[in-house]
């Protein structure tokens, strides 16, 4: 079994792991101690995630546990292709998704929270062919979804591709649509849109294609609902993005760094989204696997996936402030995408 990678913790828990020295089995009682203390910390909701079936991760099914890792439940039952980032509706009773394949686009659904019912296709019209790919469904507060489309001619130049335009589409109850935001000309993209509690404010990650400067840079943008007051957040240095999420006070952003990078070691962060300041939460080792996440309902937690057992990710789940860390599940699987649901769901 390969040892899960840690955190390095922020200065004040350092500090107080230095001062408790290093007693062996006499720290064992405490440590555990602590561990059932934090667990009892944790707040109400569900997380659901996302499980890959095989090794190949070509089948991935929803799964929702509760934050403490018990109860366990699968919820959607793929034969092919991969259900993915799994996003709660306001009062807890749906999950939107996207569900990607190798041999057809991305499209989005939305399933019943207790798996009780088939998920059901959810439409989005597209303008221009042969491309329509729907992906990465986020719930507004009013019970609407926010969805990236990427439709219309594929360029590439060189190791980069490109759709030829990319847009997030607001879809309404009853089937209709508005688009908030489109990069054109294949120009770049704009996806993984997390909505601000109250409805008003989208953050998005942006993505650079070769016409576009920096070519292959990625960086977190604010927008208003209405496509109006479109801001960066981040620097491009830093490479943010990977489904961001709004912290439940709507000051800050929570994301990792160097979503399109691989190269480099990613880690979290957030952002204000009024004053643009920019804290890192963690300081990983060389080699960590970091992979989004979601604050819990009261925002004092944030869920995440990285290094778990056989060196596959599991999902974790840690304090706002980047201490506390701790498994959620203990799969040999590959879980990650987690969204942690609201209190009673």
């Amino acid at each position: 079994m390969k040892p899960a990678h840690v955190i390095i913790p922020t200065a004040a828990l350092a500090a107080a792991l230095l001062a408790a020295g290093c007693g062996g089995e006499r720290d064992a009682v405490p440590a555990a101690r602590a561990q059932k203390q934090a667990q009892a910390d944790l707040p109400a909701g569900r997380i659901a995630f996302r499980r890959y079936l095989d090794d190949a991760q070509t089948v991935g099914a929803l799964f929702t546990v509760n934050p403490d890792g018990t109860g366990e439940k699968q919820i959607t039952h793929p034969t092919s292709g991969i259900d993915d980032q799994p996003d709660w509706s306001p009062d807890g009773s749906t999950i939107a998704f996207e569900h990607c394949s190798d041999d057809a686009p991305c499209s989005v659904w939305t399933v019943p929270a207790d798996g009780s019912s088939p998920p059901a296709k959810v439409g989005v019209r597209c303008q221009l062919k042969p491309v329509c790919d729907a992906s990465g469904p986020v719930w507004t507060p009013d019970g609407r979804l926010v969805v990236d489309l990427a439709q219309g001619r594929e360029k590439t130049h060189g190791e980069l591709g490109q759709i030829e335009r990319f847009s997030l589409e607001l879809i309404g109850k009853r089937g209709t649509q508005r688009t908030i935001f489109a990069r054109d000309n294949w120009s770049g993209d704009a996806k993984e849109a997390t909505v601000s509690p109250d409805g008003r404010t989208l953050v998005y990650m942006a993505w650079n294609s070769w016409k576009t400067k920096p070519a292959n840079g990625t960086a977190l943008y604010s927008i208003r609902i209405d496509g109006t007051h479109n801001r960066q957040l981040t620097p491009w240095t830093l490479g943010a993005g990977d489904h961001p999420a709004f912290s439940p006070d709507r000051r800050t952003v929570f994301f990792r760094s160097f979503a399109e990078d691989e190269s480099k070691q990613a880690d979290y962060y957030t952002v204000d989204v009024k004053t643009r300041r920019i804290t890192r939460l963690t300081h990983f080792e060389e080699g960590t696997t970091a992979l989004s996440g979601s604050y819990s309902p009261d925002g004092r937690w944030i869920a995440h996936g990285t290094d778990g057992l056989d060196g596959n990710a599991d999902v974790f789940v840690m304090r706002a402030d980047g201490s506390g860390n701790q498994p959620v599940t203990r799969s040999s699987q590959w879980d990650s995408a987690p969204d942690w649901g609201p209190s009673g769901s």
